[in-house]
């Protein structure tokens, strides 16, 4: 007969099985996930030989305000405990420009959010206009101030705030509205690619920059249309943590006030600004915090940008693909030693379930590549290396759609001596994702360097 001694020791053993697991190290070799994920991409291999280059490509771009008409909670930081945002230090927007060759519609849509909801419908957006869910390409400004409410589980209200359905709708109808309006604004363009050197403004903040690299380039597409309009798509991989969790306004943190100095030229009459690899990179400042912090960044990026954009070239174009690719990944693994995770089951009941993909576009020799996570810009110039025949020209965007966490370098993973909120905290899927994503990414690139 057992004793109540004994019947609790079993219980706890029990509990600890049912939540607890060893964490699997099988490396990418030995994965199935790995190649199913490989296989996926070279799938879709003939289907761009066959429908990618068609007519001069014509752009149109637009916006919607994202600024709600009532309270809603500030995502960014959990130590702000879901208060709702009391005043607009700036505004906040979802962008989309729309390609077009009469093969493929595409368009590409930056939303100044923390992450692009992973709950979005994406066949809700589209419904009604003249795109596949293929061409819907996503990222966002990461600013740490805008909006929150649209994003579900424990986790989602620990960042977000309380998750109200009427804000992903309330997004959900801004973005269409915002590719409605780019599509009719559509005319035959000019399009460059520039590549600027930038690394007074960006820092490694996960292991420092004496032991860790940095992407130190804004990345740049240049739109001229034929009827005199202008407008400028960027990237750069320094987050927007300008302002702290103090701060109570909705704003798009550097991001914005960049692309509003922008506009304000005579150059350039649009500037959208999606995330770069931002993962494990942050902004090189003297200022620490606040206002002068994004004064800063944003007036030595602007200068960079504007007098690159006034001498880059640009030339018709007619290749255009969009495409969205599944993927597989290792079981969740959220970690609570260095050897033992909670079990899946009790990762998706807090954090919950997301889309898992990637997203490229191809722009004339232009390559645009979308990841669903906090991708490390430790990862990008080694990837941009891979590049043999030296015509495409690459842009990785962090946030597009879907959110799995951090992926960083994979010597990181088990380093105990350095702040372990990307490699421990919010990596979600274990080790090796590193290789995994820059293998998936040089896939993409293998693939597009065929045309």
């Amino acid at each position: 007969m057992f004793n109540k001694f004994t019947i609790t020791i079993l219980s706890v053993f029990s509990l600890l099985i049912i939540v607890f697991k060893p964490l699997d190290r099988t490396p990418l070799e030995g994965s199935r996930y790995y190649y199913n994920s490989l296989e996926n991409i070279d799938n879709i291999r003939g289907e761009i030989v066959d429908n990618y280059d068609g007519d001069t490509i014509k752009v149109g771009w637009s916006r919607e305000s994202l600024v709600p008409n009532t309270p809603i909670p500030l995502a960014g930081y959990g130590a702000r405990k879901g208060v709702d945002f009391e005043g607009v230090n700036d505004s906040v927007f979802v962008k989309a420009v729309v390609f077009d060759n009469n093969l493929t519609r595409a368009a590409y849509v930056s939303m100044d959010l923390l992450i692009v909801p992973p709950n979005l419908d994406h066949k809700k957006i589209l419904d009604g206009l003249s795109f596949d869910i293929d061409n819907l390409y996503l990222t966002a400004s990461h600013t740490h101030s805008s909006i929150g409410g649209y994003l579900e589980g424990l986790a989602g209200r620990v960042f977000g705030g309380k998750y109200d359905e009427k804000v992903l709708d309330f997004i959900t109808d801004k973005t269409v509205d915002a590719l409605e309006e780019a599509y009719y604004q559509r005319e035959k363009a000019k399009i460059g690619y520039g590549r600027i050197y930038a690394s007074n403004y960006i820092t490694n903040r996960l292991v420092g920059d004496s032991i860790g690299t940095y992407d130190p380039f804004i990345r740049l597409i240049k739109i001229n249309t034929e009827g005199g309009r202008s407008a400028v798509i960027f990237s750069y991989s320094a987050h927007a943590t300008c302002y702290g969790h103090k701060q109570r306004d909705l704003s798009a943190d550097y991001p914005g006030k960049l692309t509003s100095m922008l506009e304000e030229t005579s150059e350039i009459d649009f500037a959208v600004y999606g995330a770069g690899a931002v993962g494990s990179m942050s902004p090189r400042t003297r200022s620490k915090e606040g206002e002068r912090r994004v004064q800063e960044i944003s007036s030595g990026l602007y200068e960079k940008i504007y007098d690159g954009f006034r001498y880059m070239g640009a030339k018709y174009e007619t290749k255009l693909v969009s495409k969205k690719i599944e993927i597989e990944l290792r079981e969740e693994s959220f970690r609570v030693s260095k050897n033992i995770i909670f079990r899946p089951w009790v990762f998706k009941f807090l954090v919950g379930e997301t889309p898992k993909y990637l997203s490229f576009m191809r722009i004339g020799d232009n390559l645009l590549v979308s990841t669903p996570c906090d991708f490390s810009g430790e990862l990008i110039v080694p990837i941009e290396k891979t590049i043999s025949n030296n015509q495409l020209n690459l842009m990785v965007n962090s946030f597009n759609g879907g959110y799995i966490g951090y992926v960083t370098e994979d010597k990181w993973y088990d380093k105990e001596d350095i702040n372990q909120y990307e490699t421990y905290t919010m990596n979600w899927h274990g080790p090796y994702n590193g290789m995994f994503f820059t293998r998936l990414i040089n896939k993409i690139i293998e693939i597009n360097e065929i045309f």
